[in-house]
């Protein structure tokens, strides 16, 4: 090896040593999420020779299979949904500006959703359809914190649901507006009572879902009230509730992340 080649060498090392500093390292990656929610359109299936197949749904009535986030290109990786998962992490731009969610083929030329990107932090993306929508075309969104903001040993319970509804949970009992969230803390290996409770058009106050919630040492929970959106739902309200294994040595409140800069 010549002295050049092992000046240049050196030098290639110390700029992927600075350019690993600048980034932050993977596990303090800044990322979103993306939670669609509702129900799935009724089954179908027709007999072919003798044999039973299903039918898929029109595309519409579903979230789509696949997004991106930013323009779809050629090679790119895309984030599988599914209703009621939280999708897998995509690493986001940071600071503030638009995050456009786009589709692939033909539904890639508009943003299925669109939406102001918070300053700082890690975030989730609930989406779903409003009353309003028959469906998945264009739905409504709401961002809540996630990452070191929810750390293991909590729960963040998210009203969707259109109006104002009573949340029960242990001893505390408050009020939980539209589009508003708590987070609470879930101690480990208790059972607390929870119930979601919601005036109806009497003025009288029904209870709609009742039951007690635990968590495993290392997990964190997700409560979500929204609006039942089936063909014909028994109850208005449905209550998604979901744990996930927090890895170890993710983010902590008040950690830095650095993210990639804005295309």
């Amino acid at each position: 090896m010549t002295a050049h080649s092992r000046h240049f060498r050196g030098f290639r090392l110390i700029a992927l040593a600075v350019l690993a500093a600048s980034s932050g390292g993977s596990a303090l990656a800044r990322t979103a999420r993306i939670l669609p929610l509702g129900e799935p359109p009724p089954f179908r299936q027709e007999v072919r020779d003798g044999v039973r197949y299903e039918i898929d749904p029109p595309a519409e009535l579903i979230p789509p299979r696949e997004v991106f986030a930013g323009p779809a290109e050629s090679g790119k990786s895309g984030i599988r949904l599914q209703l009621g998962r939280i999708s897998a992490a995509f690493p986001v731009p940071a600071g503030t500006g638009p995050l456009a969610i786009r589709g692939s083929g033909e539904a890639a030329a508009a943003p299925w959703i669109e939406l102001p990107r918070p300053e700082t932090g890690d975030f989730l993306i609930l989406t779903w359809r409003t009353p309003d929508q028959t469906n998945w075309t264009k739905p409504a969104h709401l961002v809540v914190p996630d990452g070191a903001a929810a750390p293991a040993g909590s729960v963040r319970i998210i009203n969707l649901f259109p109006q104002a509804v009573s949340i029960v949970l242990s001893a505390e009992n408050l009020l939980l507006e539209p589009g508003k969230s708590i987070l609470r803390t879930m101690p480990e290996a208790a059972a607390l009572p929870f119930a979601v409770v919601v005036t109806g058009p009497d003025g009288r106050p029904k209870r709609y879902f009742s039951t007690t919630i635990t968590q495993n040492p290392g997990e964190r929970g997700w409560i979500v009230l929204h609006r039942a959106d089936g063909a014909s739902p028994r109850r208005p309200l449905k209550t998604t509730l979901l744990r996930e294994f927090v890895p170890a040595g993710a983010p902590k409140e008040g950690d830095t992340a650095a993210a990639p800069a804005d295309p």
